[in-house]
């Protein structure tokens, strides 16, 4: 059976499948002395990203479309 499509479009990172997500992280780190919002993902072939600031904020914005209750 194959995943379903839940395409994120990102400000630098294009189009990503977050179908694919094993593990996500959100947290707030210091990058050159600023708070930055950032995703960490494990994908599900155990590869890792790290996404910032409007990347991260894509990601949390489209999980959350698609994890509304109706």
């Amino acid at each position: 059976m194959m995943p379903q499509l839940v395409l994120c479009q990102t400000a630098t990172r294009g189009l990503i499948n977050l179908a694919y997500i094993r593990q996500i992280r959100f947290r707030n780190i210091p990058i050159h002395n600023k708070l930055q919002y950032t995703c960490f993902l494990t994908w599900s072939n155990g590869e890792q990203d790290v996404f910032v600031d409007k990347d991260a904020q894509a990601i949390a914005q489209t999980l959350r479309k698609i994890t509304k209750p109706i």
